[in-house]
């Protein structure tokens, strides 16, 4: 069995071999035979290619076009799935309308009502402060006095950054393992939301550029530097 891609169909074609001598011929040759074609995106053999194939010509077809093109489906609608949950494309829109809105209305005044409607349904967004305050402890952890300190010791309070960014970051991870971004693609991940973010996150930790957290810490002696 031989697969040819012509745009969006596979041309099948099955492979035989001729000896030398059976017809004539000084030496052996293979040749092809046109059997059909189907889609490329086919997940199953079409009603009028049934019985044409071995089971050995099945499972190659299966392999090589069906089983792709099934995963590539289910892909396809969670990708749709992902993108009815997803609340900040939603967002982005509503921002770039809004922005629109402002420029136009020096042209053609609004009524105070609409931009009320607009203010009550963003209050209504869930955002990652709103729940970050809700995981921070509500009793503040004691200062320790330390017994010679080098450098004044600054004690972690409700609004410390480094207990915040932790805080956010196992948030994170927990939306990960629950499915919030779904799996990656086989293909084009560096293309997605997740993959560019979390690239910037690691960028921001321990990223190489002289403003990264972890050359914040060396500076300052809370890290040791990696010995080259």
């Amino acid at each position: 069995m031989h697969i040819k891609r012509r745009g969006d169909r596979a041309m099948l074609y099955r492979s035989s071999w001729v000896p030398k001598g059976t017809a004539g011929n000084t030496h052996g040759y293979s040749t092809q035979a046109f059997v059909g074609s189907l889609p490329l995106y086919a997940e199953c053999l079409p009603s009028e290619l049934e019985n044409k194939f071995s089971s050995v010509e099945l499972n190659y077809l299966d392999v090589k076009i069906f089983e792709p093109a099934r995963h590539a489906g289910q892909q396809k609608v969670r990708a749709v799935e992902l993108r009815e949950a997803d609340p900040i494309w939603r967002l982005d829109e509503a921002a770039r309308l809004t922005f629109e809105a402002a420029e136009r209305s020096e042209m053609g005044l609004v009524p105070d009502a609409r931009v009320t409607a607009v203010q009550t349904a963003l209050a209504r967004v869930k955002t990652i402060s709103q729940a970050l305050s809700l995981l921070k402890p509500s009793v503040q952890p004691t200062p320790v006095e330390p017994v010679a300190p080098v450098s004044p010791v600054v004690a972690p309070g409700r609004d410390d950054p480094l207990r915040v960014a932790l805080i956010a970051i196992k948030a994170a991870r927990d939306a990960v393992l629950a499915g919030r971004y779904g799996t990656a693609p086989v293909e084009g991940v560096r293309a997605t939301y997740a993959y560019r973010t979390w690239a910037e996150i690691y960028e921001a930790i321990e990223g190489g550029a002289n403003g990264s957290l972890l050359r914040a810490l060396q500076s300052k002696g809370f890290a040791k530097t990696r010995a080259k």
